[in-house]
């Protein structure tokens, strides 16, 4: 995979803490954030997939809203 190179700014305690953990795992800068957002990146699709299945179900049972989801959860 190509890469691409970019500028971001983040607050100074951040980058120290970014730099303090990419030392603690023999990392670089580069590759902890990397790592970083693609593991959010997953988190973010896996979870996505999860609620699509249960807006799916919830069409199927006649649910038309999240707050029927709720209410039938509370009952």
């Amino acid at each position: 995979m190509a890469s691409q190179t970019f500028n971001i700014s983040l607050p100074q305690e951040l980058v120290e803490q970014i730099d303090d953990q990419a030392r603690r795992e023999f990392s670089s800068r580069s590759e902890y954030i990397r790592r970083a957002v693609v593991k959010q990146l997953r988190t973010e699709q896996a979870l996505s997939a999860v609620l699509d299945r249960a807006n799916e179900k919830g069409r199927r049972l006649g649910y038309g809203s999240e707050q029927q989801v709720y209410d039938a959860i509370d009952r």
